[in-house]
């Protein structure tokens, strides 16, 4: 994969990731009385996973030689915005337990 293709791979990962984290802040609490499901652990290792592979592709994207026309530190900025979102979301998932 050349790093034209690389970029509007990453650019889209971000706007999806941002989307997705936009939607799951606005999700409903699970009732008091429902058991945790067993997909909500692997929800959160999920984000965490997706954090990590964010803060991966925003360092080779900061070491890259080559701007772009600008759209490399344009991707930068989304995936750094969705890695926020994303940290936020995890933040409100530990504020809220399922119980």
């Amino acid at each position: 994969m050349n790093r034209k293709d690389f970029l509007v791979t990453a650019a889209g990962v971000a706007a999806t990731l941002a989307a997705s984290t936009a939607a799951l802040a606005k999700t409903t609490t699970t009732p008091p009385t429902q058991k945790p499901t067993r997909g909500e652990a692997g929800s959160a290792r999920n984000m965490k996973r997706v954090r990590y592979m964010l803060e991966r592709l925003i360092d080779e994207l900061q070491h890259d030689q080559r701007d772009y026309g600008g759209y490399r530190v344009k991707a930068i900025a989304s995936l750094q915005q969705a890695r926020g979102d994303i940290e936020q979301a995890l933040q409100w998932d530990k504020a809220h337990p399922s119980k």
